[in-house]
């Protein structure tokens, strides 16, 4: 969709189509700097904006303002900060002026208790082939729009005439409004027939809307209360202050509209039963499976390219609008597209701080909070309004070629009379109408793009981490909500976020960083990035720094003074909270420790909070006034996963060649691709060379010509050349010439091929598995409650009578963890193994993305592996979701083996089933992240499976940050921030190879104090490893060569990328010798024996029949899991 800015004083290119008042008389041009600025109005100053056609806009020009009213004031604030651009991307600064509409300062005025001042930004977008293309948004601007009432809506235009009709719109819903409110009409009456009479006018306007429309986003002040008009995917939202718990007051992003498009449940129903067909694109073209998956990562296919579900007719593949609601879009209406807009009424209150009118250029990539979180840094509003455009500009070019239109109105709320405080009684929320849409629909709005999903929180007997990085809520309504961090999948600006030192304070920093674990694996670059953005603190005595069992997110240097460390045992439930009275010590504990500052020495605090999210462990008090310098998880996070990715991946998507590359291989591909630049006339390559590279032009042109005389073929920006290059191996067929300066990227086959493989079995692959998910998709959403859907190509013959889950009878329970319960089911003489998951706790955990991925993982790998507990089929009832997994299992191994083992002859028959486990996984790209006694499962025969892929991620020859797994396991690279790839798994070998051999992980002693053990681990070398005297040589180098620090000297690190098993190096270690690799799953286990009589004792406690549910009830919507 497009945005714009629009002027009713300017001739728009529909004026005379209908009966409006006339425009005031031309008064004399007026620009104000690089922004141009008018005003206009027939009653009061206004603004409204639009493009001219052919993108010449000329500036209407301020009429006189009418005398002072009474009850409603209009003044013009003092100039503010000025904002200053961060230029980047194609446009200059003059290009980016010359395409934004501004006012020159801001303007406030009355509503009822409340003073508001406003202002607004317009940019238009950036098409790179139609750089004049029109400004699709308008928007009005109207604080003295009829009597007591002040009308400001943003609307954004879409299609071949999308100005058109969004000028139209901009025009006419508030020329109908005002005439419906004197006809007495109420307000919400009166809002949705100004609407839908728009509507149909539009129809019968002399511009063509059949597949035309705009969106509508509006606000209506009466008084204290606001009416917010919603027609589409625009939004507007409001900055409340919020305290919770007893902590500092938050601006939080609440929601005054929710976007209509079919993300959401209700309004996709509606439109299907029309006949509408709901599909993105790549289902349309079988690209992807049908689902509704949307907005959920599948495996790793994050929807970096855009793809939203949108509306087709059941007859052909139009017209595709991404949205439920419009005005205009005459051909989608018989598709149940309306212009009926959902209101929302709300009062005023002391707490709300500004509310946000914008078009979907804006959310696009931000979040609501995120806008938040801009705004709330600028005192003005037209700061903030260029801040926040500014800022969606540049997320837009980072994972797009393009930007959308983006226009953005702010209005900041101040309470002007004494009796606005009255209104607080009413409460926080004070929605008077429209609570029942926010609430219904808060988890359905449109994910923003760019954006990563949660991985969640686990179990086991032992620690394990799950998840390193906030993410972004889907919801930006919930009460609840305290505060909302990007992924660091969204760019982090060390610029924007830099804090001015002085060259004395940064090689003090410096200093006092060099020997923490955290900064000293660091780069150059990175750590002056990091220390560019640490804040320094300057505490009174006294001051809390931080609270136990508080979730902590910042990291703490101490430059000057005395901070108390202290730290409260457990409370009984009975026992009273602290009161305002107690001791220090009755409140937060006995002093534990004190830091203190000197000239050689500055403690450090909260280490681990940059590493992953978890409760303050201790209270930090300032015993004297103090200095602190400190940086945030997102900010150190954020630097430490900066790769050299350049942002050309939907490029990629773009060319045919590529098309049926996933997302994450594409990703792979552009970190591989290096920059080169020609200049003009310059011979990239000749005809009949074989050394030849394969280009995507990022600026510039190219020439390709034959010998035979052949008219030259001009490749432009964006597009490819050098094809033949992956696809065979002939000799160039014409010679490549840069017709201009030219700007490329390029990949050697080679190159290509180590990254992703021969690119027509990539392609086979990656349609193999198309095909594997669509069907395993078609099955799930066809399939009855309790229908099983088998996911795997092997079907057991003693199961094909097995087609719902009644006809399993439940057994003994092998084990639970926090979420899941794992049993032994039958069905007839097969057993098998079941883990099941109340859908309450699915909700309550929000698992079902890690269930879904899971899924997608095994559809994949689409046949039965050895060594992998394999996962047969799926199913749900009322109260529970089930995974049935083909192979009986006895128990973790933690739970069925005692370490150390008695001799080597186990240690290497479990290394080698671990070894063609792990090189299994790496052939199909997976890092496993689950090789510990935890996660992993004794069968019947004694053998080792790594039991479901939770925790597992498809990386291929990439890398990946998340802090995902049992502590004592993780590797250097997880927590020095330098990423870890496939080789992390053989540390991970390593590391229980070792546990095996002694009885303990070498970090075991570490495990009450992580910060102790995860130092220990950076700092750790294999030399300082202890063996028992027993140890024989060959595994002691096994050992230490599995556990180099550095990934790429790591023994098995050259075997990630091995075509074949017979090219690895880890199983032609001398440890390994005699092994039959072919028959390592199904040689005679050294504890056969024990998991045998552990397995008759489970079957003889199958006994009488008993329940399959859990009886956990679920009590929410079970339509979300219809694709489960």
């Amino acid at each position: 969709m497009g945005n714009c800015c629009s002027s009713t004083a300017a001739v728009t290119r529909h004026s005379e189509l209908l009966p409006l008042p006339p425009p005031p008389p031309p008064p004399p041009q007026v620009t104000v700097g690089p922004f141009p600025t008018a005003l206009s109005s027939s009653h009061a100053p206004e603004e409204t904006y639009s493009p001219e056609s052919h993108d010449m806009y000329t500036p209407p020009l301020p009429t006189p303002p009418p005398p002072p009213e009474t009850t409603q004031s209009l003044s013009v604030s003092p100039p503010m900060e000025t904002f200053q651009r961060s230029v980047t991307g194609p446009l200059t600064a003059q290009d980016l002026d010359q395409r934004t509409t501004a006012p020159e300062k801001t303007s406030t005025f009355q509503s009822g208790d409340y003073k508001i001042s406003y202002a607004y930004v317009s940019q238009r977008g950036y098409y790179p082939d139609s750089l004049y293309k029109p400004n699709q948004d308008s928007f009005a601007c109207k604080p003295m729009f009829y009597g007591k009432n002040s009308f400001f809506g943003v609307f954004d235009g879409h299609g071949t005439t999308g100005d058109l009709c969004a000028q139209y719109a901009r025009d006419v819903v508030p020329m109908l409004l005002q005439q419906n409110l004197t006809k007495n009409l109420n307000t919400q009456e009166a809002l949705i027939r100004a609407h839908t009479d728009a509507n149909t006018m539009m129809h019968a306007a002399q511009f063509d809307d059949s597949m035309s429309g705009t969106t509508a986003i509006s606000v209506l002040f009466q008084g204290n209360e606001i009416h917010v008009s919603n027609v589409g995917d625009s939004r507007a939202i409001i900055a409340q202050e919020i305290s919770q718990d007893g902590k500092a007051p938050q601006l939080i992003a609440k929601a005054l509209s929710i976007d209509q498009t079919p993300f959401r449940k209700d309004e996709r129903e509606r439109v299907k039963k029309t006949g509408a067909r709901i599909m993105t694109v790549d289902q349309l073209e079988g690209y992807e499976p049908i689902h509704e998956n949307w907005g959920l990562t599948l495996g790793d296919e994050i929807d970096e390219s855009g793809d939203p579900p949108r509306i087709w007719h059941s007859h052909g593949d139009y017209p595709g609008t991404a949205f439920t609601r419009s005005i205009g879009d005459h051909v989608s209406e018989e598709l149940g597209v309306f212009a009926e807009p959902e209101i929302v009424t709300k009062t005023l209150n002391p707490h709300d701080k500004f509310i946000v009118i914008a078009s979907d250029g804006v959310f696009e990539f931000l979040t609501s909070q995120t806008v938040v979180n801009i705004v709330k840094t600028y005192r003005d509003p037209l700061e903030a309004c260029r801040a926040v455009v500014e800022e969606a500009y540049n997320r837009w070019l980072q994972f797009e070629v393009r930007t959308d239109d983006i226009t953005c109105i702010i209005l900041q709320v101040e309470p002007h009379a004494p009796n606005a405080k009255t209104a607080k009684l009413q409460g926080r929320s004070s929605i008077i109408n429209g609570q029942d849409v926010l609430l219904a629909m808060q988890d359905s709005i449109r994910p923003v793009r760019g954006l990563g999903v949660d991985v969640n929180k686990s179990w086991r007997s032992r620690d394990t981490i799950v998840g390193g990085y906030e993410t972004v809520r889907m919801s930006m309504t919930n009460d609840d909500l305290a505060t909302v961090l990007l992924s660091p999948s969204a760019e982090y600006d060390v610029k924007k976020h830099a804090v001015a030192k002085s060259d004395a304070d940064t090689a003090k920093l410096r200093r006092m960083v060099k020997n923490n674990f955290l900064f000293s694996h660091l780069t150059e670059e990175k750590l002056n990035d990091v220390l560019s953005v640490m804040e320094k603190r300057t505490v009174a005595q006294g001051t809390v720094v931080i609270k136990q069992n508080d979730d902590g997110d910042r990291f703490y240097l101490v430059d000057s003074g005395r901070f108390d460390v202290r730290v409260l045992g457990p409370t009984e439930p009975e026992a009273a909270p602290p009161s305002s009275t107690d001791t220090l010590e009755a409140k937060y504990g006995p002093v534990v420790h004190t830091y203190v500052a000197t000239e050689n020495s500055h403690p450090t605090f909260g280490e681990l909070a940059l590493m992953y999210s978890k409760p303050r462990a201790a209270t930090v008090i300032a015993q004297s006034a103090g200095t602190l310098w400190t940086i945030d998880r997102l900010a150190f996070r954020s630097i430490l996963v900066r790769r050299p990715l350049r942002n050309v991946v939907q490029r990629l998507r773009n060319l045919s060649l590529l098309r049926s590359l996933t997302v994450a291989q594409l990703n792979l591909l552009a970190e591989e691709m290096k920059e080169v630049e020609f200049t003009k006339g310059a011979v990239i390559f000749n005809e009949g060379t074989q050394d030849g590279k394969f280009y995507l032009i990022v600026r510039g042109s190219v020439t390709t010509t034959r010998r035979a005389n052949a008219a030259p073929t001009v490749v432009h920006a964006h597009e490819s050349f050098g094809d033949f290059v992956l696809t065979d191996k002939k000799p160039s067929p014409y010679t490549a010439t840069a017709a201009e300066d030219t700007e490329c990227l390029c990949i050697s086959r080679e190159a290509f091929e180590a990254t992703l493989g021969q690119l027509s079995l990539v392609v086979e692959k990656n349609n193999a598995r198309r095909d594997r998910k669509s069907l395993a998709t078609r099955k799930k959403l066809t399939a009855p409650l309790n229908g099983l859907v088998v996911l795997t190509d092997n079907v057991v013959p003693t199961l094909k009578s097995l087609t719902t889950f009644d006809q399993l009878k439940a057994g003994p329970t092998i084990f639970q963890d926090h979420n899941a319960t794992y049993r032994l089911v039958r069905h007839n003489s097969t057993t098998m193994t079941l883990r099941s998951i109340s859908k309450q706790t699915v909700v309550k955990s929000n698992l079902k993305q890690q269930l879904l991925a899971e899924q997608d993982m095994y559809v994949a790998l689409g046949r039965t592996q050895a060594g992998l507990a394999n996962l047969y089929a799926i199913t749900k009832t009322n109260m529970d979701l089930h995974a049935l997994f083909v192979d009986p299992f006895v128990g973790v191994l933690e739970d069925i083996v005692q370490f150390p083992l008695k001799n080597e002859l186990e240690i290497r028959y479990y290394g080698a089933q671990l070894v063609s486990a792990v090189q299994m996984l790496h052939a199909e790209g997976i890092l496993a992240r689950s090789l510990d006694p935890t996660h992993l499962m004794v069968d019947t025969r004694g053998n080792l499976a790594v039991f479901g892929l939770n925790l597992s991620k498809y990386i291929g020859a990439g890398r990946t940050f998340t802090i995902c797994g049992n502590p004592e396991y993780l590797a250097p690279e997880h927590i020095n921030g330098q990423g870890q790839s496939l080789a992390t798994d053989y540390w991970s070998l390593g590391i229980l190879l070792y546990e095996m051999l002694v009885g303990e992980t070498p970090f075991a002693k570490y495990n009450k104090d992580e910060l102790a053990m995860f130092n220990s681990i950076v700092t750790f070398t294999p030399d300082t490893l202890e063996f028992p005297s027993t140890a024989s040589p060959a595994l002691k180098s096994l050992i230490q060569g599995l556990l180099q620090s550095k990934p790429a000297s790591r023994l098995g690190a050259a075997d990630c990328f091995k075509k074949t098993s017979d090219e690895c190096i880890v199983p032609k270690h001398p440890f390994f010798n005699g092994v039959v690799w072919q028959d390592v799953n199904r040689a005679k286990s050294p504890l056969g024996g024990q998991a045998s009589a552990k397995y008759e004792q489970l079957l003889a406690a199958f006994g009488s029949p008993a329940s399959l549910d859990l009886g956990i009830p679920y009590t929410g919507d079970a339509a979300w899991m219809s694709d489960f």
